[in-house]
């Protein structure tokens, strides 16, 4: 019988990487909908690409896990 011992590092990386999916997904993508309410128009240019980059990340990051 092969016993694991239980390590803190790892238990805490998979703990935060659980509750940066759980709570920091949605958090990112209801931002993503709704910046040109908080964005000021001048930025749209610069955010756009930018939203984008982080929204498709995130799309291929779930599809692939």
């Amino acid at each position: 019988m092969v016993t694991k011992q239980y390590k803190f590092g790892i238990g805490l990386l998979k703990s935060l990487k659980n509750t940066a999916i759980i709570v920091g997904i949605p958090m990112i993508l209801y931002i993503i909908n709704n910046w040109q309410e908080w964005m000021p128009g001048q930025y749209n240019k610069l955010a756009l690409p930018v939203f984008g980059f982080i929204s498709y990340f995130v799309k291929n990051y779930i599809e692939n896990k």
